[in-house]
């Protein structure tokens, strides 16, 4: 965390307003000026003696460290929130804590430590009768069922998050699930469902006018498009990916914008361009995009050689993305990328 010392808020600023206009900066991606409001409500909330409100700001901090990928701070933010939630017998509090652990351990690689969060997390929420939460828990669940590769056990907790958030009127994380749930739907190659479901998680975020996850939809959106030969669609999609992205600042978001462009560029046989694109993408996602990405980045790049007929540039490629796919525990992709080398005798 940051030694810095921050001015008291004036008094007309209270903790809880502070956090409510750190939660509209986290939410259009302005991921320092949050930061700096959840630090002031965090002490604002300690100087009024308000453990729920200072729990609340903890969090939010943990999160915007999260998103800006220093995760060393949000494990310590998230924590410390847990620390403090319990001290302080704060149940609902605790459950969120826990559920942002997860969270944090998921983005930092630790996917077997970060799937022991959730369970905890969802109990707590179902006891308490907090929909959101349990919604949050059952997505972050799909997400590690999806990583291990079971889809059709993702799609249902991603349905079932969906059906929580509806009841508790959270239509941020509505949105969210949307996302994952058109990514499990890519993965099925179930690829009109998945075009259906990016566009209905884009237009609750053209609503909201959320643009760090709106910019990862409009990206992903591309995927379905190009399967299904809308190259038009494709392109528009992709132009408002870069533009979204580039409004907050996503380097990982851009990274995929360039991936989309290759894959297109390479279906349409334009092999030079693609890999300008590719290879631009690779450039942008060291140290910005998660391992998971990363490794579907020498995927692509391993494609684009075997179409170019660089059969031992593309064999080696796909060998990296397989370790990439290993190390975040998506085996059965690692499957995948082996029984495509063995049929091609690699």
């Amino acid at each position: 965390m940051s030694s810095a010392v921050l001015d008291p808020p004036p008094p007309a600023a209270g903790a809880r307003g502070l956090a409510a206009r750190a939660g509209e900066a986290e939410g259009m991606g302005q991921w320092d000026a949050a930061a700096r409001l959840y630090a002031r409500a965090f002490r604002a909330s300690m100087l009024d003696r308000d453990p729920a409100a200072a729990a609340d700001a903890l969090r939010g901090q943990a999160r915007v460290r999260n998103n800006q990928h220093r995760f060393e701070e949000a494990e310590e933010l998230a924590l410390l929130t847990l620390e403090l939630s319990e001290r302080h017998e704060l149940r609902q509090a605790a459950a969120r804590a826990l559920n942002l652990l997860g969270v944090v351990l998921h983005a930092r690689g630790e996917w077997e430590q970060a799937s022991t969060f959730f369970p905890r997390a969802l109990e707590l929420a179902l006891d308490l009768g907090d929909d959101d939460l349990a919604g949050l828990a059952c997505l972050n669940a799909g997400v590690i069922a999806q990583q291990q590769g079971n889809l059709q056990e993702a799609r249902t907790l991603y349905l079932e998050s969906i059906g929580s958030f509806v009841r508790s009127g959270s239509s941020a994380n509505a949105m969210m699930a949307y996302n994952n749930l058109g990514n499990a739907s890519v993965y099925l190659g179930e690829w009109m469902e998945a075009e259906v479901y990016f566009s209905r998680g884009i237009e609750i975020g053209e609503r909201l006018s959320h643009s760090p996850v709106l910019a990862r939809l409009y990206s992903n959106r591309a995927h379905p498009l190009l399967q299904i030969g809308e190259w038009a669609r494709a392109r528009a999609t992709l132009a408002q990916a870069r533009a979204a992205a580039e409004e907050v600042g996503d380097p990982s978001t851009l990274a995929e914008v360039e991936k989309f462009h290759g894959m297109m560029a390479r279906m349409e046989g334009r092999l030079d361009e693609a890999e300008a694109h590719v290879l631009r993408a690779i450039a942008i996602a060291q140290g910005e995009a998660t391992g998971f990405d990363r490794a579907e980045m020498l995927r692509e790049l391993a494609r684009l050689r075997e179409t170019q007929g660089r059969h031992a540039e593309s064999r080696e490629l796909f060998v990296r993305a397989a370790e990439g796919f290993r190390g975040v525990g998506a085996a059965h992709l690692v499957r995948a990328i082996e029984e495509r080398l063995s049929a091609s005798g690699g």
